[in-house]
This record gives structure tokens, C-alpha cells and sequence, in this order.
């Protein structure tokens, strides 16, 4: 503590002794510290805020993250940054260089002299007291999902002319500006464009004249912020800022730096990885926390966070130090898809590199597609629906044909399926049912007629959504739970029960009486229902041979899942008792008797008109076991012995069977229990 207070003290020595050499100093000295002055310190610079609060934009508000599209690049000169870096820039975005009318010439030679695309170089003229425009610079944010618009606030710095940046850069821009009145610094600021922020506690050092909950009310009505995560800062420097020590890379991907065991903020920065690793990212799943190897003290570390993500590039800062090769290796596995590039400079200080001198400026045609990916296991065997909403602040048409999901199976080569517009903005496809595999791979292509194409995620097939296939489980749902019938003697009736599969996976069933009845019949009494699938059973009641009174059993229904449901039920025979079978007024089986039997039973069967009659017995799986009628018959009642054999004439076993008669259209069957 004592070796960083004298430090301290002595740069805000050299800087008073730089201010006192002149009461013009903020004037002469236009690129000062990153850290406040001694002058600003202690209040001895001339300062007025030329800051306007507004309301916040009416409607739907969402922060633009680092990793969304962006036309182009901030950049300040006399340049904070390597021409090399501008150069890089500049053969894919446009490079905004804000510099005063002055010196325009001499930056213009500059940039030609290195190389610069000049094509891709756009100028704001403007002044300013720093090149730290990340911290204040515009914040872009997109209204109602139709167009950009910049949220400025006060810059914690009593530095005038950067403070009137956000104004002057949406002023050229012809968008939207909003005032947020929280004392703020873009370098202790980061966003995933879904609705999460985080900052070091700074920010509520800096503004003791609003609560926790109205500064998160702010964030949320400006910034569409609903999660902000304010943390404490582990590097504990002179600036806490969070872009010294950590990074959004993706919606749900997090980089924190890492010190040696021996450092005293070692666990500081363990317990910042730990924090992150322990939240939920906007897709609903913990983040996935990256770490890269920062060790030195406060002055000699080179701050590997403190890095530019520009469309498909991640800049990377290098001091040529042994670590700057493990650092980018350590993006190369973050961000796969994207190009990785060393930027090597001796002027990048300990906590603060090129991502403090440089903001990348929002698409203002951005094409945008919104989608929370699937993350949970699906079932194998089911169609998996893919929805986004798909926004052109272009104002541009969506190409049809090349609106699509492309998705894998196990690393197998990409499918793709066609999105189609359900309403409005909505759009969707639908995966077909997968019979096997365990990992699906996805992603979302649109391609606008303003030239625009975007993935979901960004990087698309490179680095694309995942979620787990399973074969889950069966589970079977049965409706009614409760049968209750009325008949008068000598009569049937039939009644449906719903075997409803809402599972993952086939399920197989069998039903079973308790106890066993001579009146009811089950069709079919076994079964495999598909995924998703119902089947109807059929219950026939028949009291034939039945006095009145109640009958009751259970029917126990079996599933995969080793569990059973019972369905309770009542046969209610009321009117006059017979003691025998009466013939019914059209073909059928009338009864058979004795049932249950042993060793043979006597079917009885009246024929109402000529016909062909067939009577066969069937086991409880369906399959034939024995033919007793096979023949043209006459009108009239008849009989027949079954004497618990098959056509082989072989006995079988004791268990439940089937006699099935049919005479004509006329059907029939019963349910017969031999008993041995």
C-alpha cells in the first residue's frame, strides 16, 4: 500500500509541476493521463459541464454490445493507437477520426503515408483534451428495433471537450441523443446487447447522490440494462476500470484476467472469475468464464483484456513480453471463427491498451436478429422449432431464399432448413425429428437487400449454438382414471380410455385385470405408443350370463417406467336376472362356459343369416393359437369345444385368450382364462 500511494503521489507531482508552469495548462497539454491530474484532482483545472439531461427513449431500448455489427471505429487524433492498427481498421470499416480542423491535413498525410485505406476514413472535426474515447465516447443503443440512437452521460473527468463528444458525434451521425445523468467512464463499462452490464463499484463512488436501485433504474431506461453487475475491483488501481481486468466476448462468455498465486490479488481476481462464473448469461445457461495470465505489478502488466472486437477481427494488445502468444491462444479458443490479431505498441500503458483508445461505432442499417437459443436437452424423435425475430433498420427487404437454420447432428456436415415469417417480424423453422444422435449444432442466416447478412450466434457455423439431444424418458398419461357403465342383463357396451405418451422415447404397456373378470374385454390389452403419441383402448362390458348387481375390478396399466395406473371400474346389470344366455337378434359370440376353465371351455355362437363363420382364439400378444370355425353356416345356434390347444394340437399355458367370431359384417369377441 505504501510503494502505490508514493507512486501515485509522484505522478500528481510531475503533473502539478507541469500545471504550474502555466495557468493555461489544460489548454497546452491536450493529451493528458488516463488517471485524473493533480489539477483535476484537486479542482485547480477551469471546469463547467455543458451536460443536458433527457428523458429516456420512449418504447423498447437495447445497448449495442462490443460484438454486434458495427460500420466503423473511433478513433481521437494525435492517435492513442499504432498507424498499423488504423490501417487494419480501415480495410473493413470506416474509420470516424475525430480531430480538430487544424490538424486534418496532418493526419490525412499520416494515414496515407501509412498505409491507411483513405476510402474508409471519415472525419469529425472536433477538439479534444485526451485520446481515451472509450470512456467518453458515445454509448449506441437501438430504439424499438428500428434505429440507432447514442445515450450520452457526464464524463467523470472535468474534461469539457471530451465531454461534448457523444453530442458532436450523434450530431454528425443524425441520430437520437439521450442524457443519462450518471457519472460514468466507458472503460468501467461492458454489455452482452441482451440486457446485461457491469461496472466496478466505481460507479457508485461517483455518484453518492443516487441509491443502487435509481441508478439501476437508469441503466434499465436508457440502456435496456434489466441485469447490472457492479463488482468490486480486484486489480486494485488507480482507475478502476472494469475493461482493465474483464470482457464480454459473446452473450454468454466472460474473460478475466489472472494474476500468479503469489500476487497479493490473487484471490481478488479469483473471486471476480468465480462471481461471473456463478451468474446466468441472457441465453439462461451460467457464463462460460475465460482466464489470461496478467502477472507484473501495477506498472509493468499488459492488460490482455483491454482489447477491440471490430465485426469478425479481435484486436489483441502485445508488449512482447513471454506472455502475449498464451494470450492470444487463449482468444483463439474463446472465439473460434474470428481473426485474432497481436496489435504491438511500447505505448500501451499497464492497465489500459488500444480498447480504451478506440469505440466502435453501431451499424446504423444494422441487420438484427433476435433469438434465445435452445440450451435445455431435447427429446430424440421430436421436431425441434427454431424462433427468432428478424429487424432491418436498413429498411431494406429480408432475402427469402437465403433465410435459413443450418444445423449438425453430431458434427455431421450442416443441414439447412428455410425460416419462414409467422408475423410481422417473427420468423421460424423446424428441425425434423432427430431418431438418434447426442449434440445438435445451429445457427441463424439472413441476408437483407441492402447487402447486409447476419449470423445468430455472430460468428455463425464457426462457433455456433449447441444444445444436448436425449432419449429422455417415457411417461404415460391415462384418461379417464374412473369407468362406471349401466346395462340391463344380456347386453354390451363399450367405453375409451386415452394412453397418452408425453415422453421422450417409445413406451410399451400392458394391461392387466385385478381381479381377473369374465365380463370385461380390453383391445388391445398391450401396446408400444410412440414419442408424443396417443392410442385409444377400447373396454367392452358384457353381461351375458351376469345377474343383476355391481360389479367392479381394477384395470392396472403397466408402463416402461416400471410404474402403474389403475383405472377403477363399474359395471352397474339392473333389470330382470337371467340364468341362461338368450339369443341376441344378430350374429355373435354369445358366451363361453365354464370361464375361467380347465381343461377345455364350450364356446356358443348364434349365426342370425347364411354366412361365413370364423371363430379363432388368440393369445394376450395377438398372435392365432387355434381356428375352431372355418365354414359356411346356416342360421341357428351353435357350439363348439376348445380343449386348450393349438392347431398343433399342443397344450398351452395357463393365461388370458381371446376367442374372436365374425359371421358376415357381424363381430364378436370374449375373453377367455384357462386356469391350470
Amino acid at each position: 500500500m505504501k510503494i502505490r500511494v508514493l507512486l501515485i503521489f509522484v505522478m500528481a507531482a510531475m503533473a502539478l509541476g507541469l500545471w504550474a508552469q502555466s495557468d493555461n495548462w489544460e489548454v497546452e497539454n491536450p493529451i493528458i493521463g488516463h488517471y485524473l491530474s493533480s489539477e483535476e484532482a484537486l479542482g485547480n483545472v477551469a471546469f463547467t459541464r455543458n451536460f443536458t439531461p433527457t428523458d429516456p427513449p420512449a418504447g423498447d431500448v437495447r445497448q449495442t454490445a462490443e460484438f454486434d455489427p458495427m460500420e466503423g471505429v473511433l478513433v481521437v487524433y494525435p492517435l492513442g493507437v499504432p498507424y498499423e492498427l488504423v490501417a487494419e481498421m480501415s480495410q473493413d470499416a470506416t474509420v470516424y477520426t475525430v480531430v480538430s480542423s487544424s490538424s486534418q491535413n496532418s493526419c490525412n498525410s499520416n494515414f496515407q503515408n501509412h498505409g491507411v485505406n483513405m476510402d474508409n476514413v471519415v472525419y469529425i472535426n472536433a477538439s479534444t483534451n485526451s485520446y481515451w474515447i472509450r470512456d467518453y465516447g458515445p454509448w449506441f443503443i437501438m430504439e424499438d428495433n428500428s434505429q440507432i440512437g447514442i445515450v450520452d452521460f457526464p464524463y467523470n473527468r472535468p474534461r469539457p471537450l471530451d465531454d461534448e463528444v457523444p453530442v458532436i458525434v450523434a450530431n454528425f451521425l443524425g441520430v437520437n441523443l439521450y442524457g443519462m445523468n450518471i457519472e460514468h467512464t466507458g472503460g468501467n463499462y461492458m454489455c452482452d446487447g441482451n440486457g446485461i452490464g457491469a461496472s466496478t463499484d466505481l460507479v457508485w463512488e461517483e455518484n453518492t447522490n443516487l441509491s443502487h436501485d435509481d441508478i439501476n433504474q437508469m441503466m434499465q431506461n436508457y440502456l435496456g440494462i434489466d441485469t447490472y453487475h457492479v463488482v468490486p475491483d480486484p486489480l486494485g488501481d488507480y482507475i478502476k476500470h472494469i475493461d482493465c481486468w474483464g470482457k464480454f466476448l459473446d452473450v454468454d462468455k466472460v474473460l478475466i484476467g489472472q494474476v500468479p498465486s503469489s500476487d497479493p490479488r490473487y484471490a481478488d481476481y479469483e473471486a471476480a472469475a468465480d462471481y461471473f462464473a456463478s451468474q446466468t448469461s441472457s441465453y439462461g445457461t451460467p457464463f462460460q468464464v475465460f482466464r489470461v495470465y496478467s502477472p507484473g505489478d501495477y506498472w509493468n502488466a499488459t492488460p490482455y483484456t483491454n482489447s477491440l472486437i471490430l465485426n469478425n477481427k479481435v484486436f489483441v494488445p502485445q508488449t512482447g513480453n513471454q506472455f502475449d502468444d498464451e494470450a492470444l491462444a487463449v482468444y483463439e479458443t474463446a472465439m473460434p471463427g474470428y481473426e485474432i490479431i497481436g496489435v504491438y505498441s511500447t505505448e500501451w500503458l499497464d492497465t489500459d491498451a488500444l480498447h480504451c483508445r478506440t469505440r466502435g461505432v453501431a451499424d446504423r442499417g444494422m441487420l438484427y436478429i433476435k433469438h434465445q437459443p435452445i440450451v435445455t436437452e431435447q427429446p430424440i424423435g421430436s421436431d425441434i422449432q427454431i424462433d427468432a425475430e428478424i429487424y432491418t433498420l436498413s429498411g431494406q427487404a429480408l432475402i427469402s431464399d437465403s433465410l435459413y437454420v443450418r444445423y449438425a447432428v453430431d458434427g455431421s456436415p450442416m443441414e439447412t432448413i428455410p425460416m419462414t415469417n409467422i408475423a410481422g417480424n417473427s420468423y421460424s423453422a423446424t428441425i425434423p425429428a432427430i431418431s438418434a444422435g447426442n449434440q445438435v449444432s445451429y445457427y441463424i442466416h439472413a441476408v437483407d437487400l441492402s447487402g447486409r447478412s447476419m449470423n445468430h450466434p455472430f460468428i455463425g457455423a464457426a462457433d455456433p449454438h449447441h444444445f444436448a439431444l436425449s432419449a429422455g424418458q417415457a411417461e404415460l398419461v391415462v384418461t379417464p382414471l374412473e369407468l362406471t357403465v349401466s346395462l340391463t342383463p344380456n347386453s354390451t357396451t363399450s367405453e375409451i380410455i386415452s394412453l397418452s405418451n408425453i415422453g421422450g422415447m417409445p413406451l410399451n404397456y400392458t394391461i392387466a385385470e385385478s381381479p381377473l373378470t369374465d365380463w370385461l374385454t380390453e383391445s388391445p390389452d398391450a401396446g408400444t405408443i410412440a414419442a408424443g403419441e396417443t392410442t385409444d383402448l377400447t373396454v367392452t362390458f358384457d353381461s351375458t350370463e351376469l345377474t343383476t348387481g355391481i360389479y367392479t375390478c381394477s384395470l392396472v396399466i403397466s408402463d416402461d417406467r416400471r410404474e402403474e395406473t389403475t383405472v377403477s371400474v363399474t359395471m352397474n346389470v339392473s333389470g330382470s336376472g337371467v340364468t341362461s344366455p338368450q339369443v341376441p337378434g344378430h350374429s355373435a359370440l354369445i358366451h363361453n362356459y365354464p370361464n375361467p376353465f380347465n381343461p377345455e371351455t364350450t364356446l356358443t355362437y348364434y349365426v342370425a343369416e347364411t354366412a361365413e363363420v370364423s371363430l379363432k382364439i388368440f393369445n394376450i400378444k395377438g398372435e392365432l393359437i387355434k381356428t375352431l370355425v372355418d365354414a359356411h353356416r346356416a342360421p341357428g345356434t351353435y357350439n363348439v369345444v376348445w380343449n386348450g390347444t393349438d392347431d398343433a394340437q399342443t397344450s398351452v399355458a395357463s393365461g388370458i385368450y381371446f376367442a374372436r367370431f365374425s359371421a358376415g359384417t357381424s363381430q364378436s369377441m370374449k375373453k377367455l382364462a384357462l386356469m391350470k
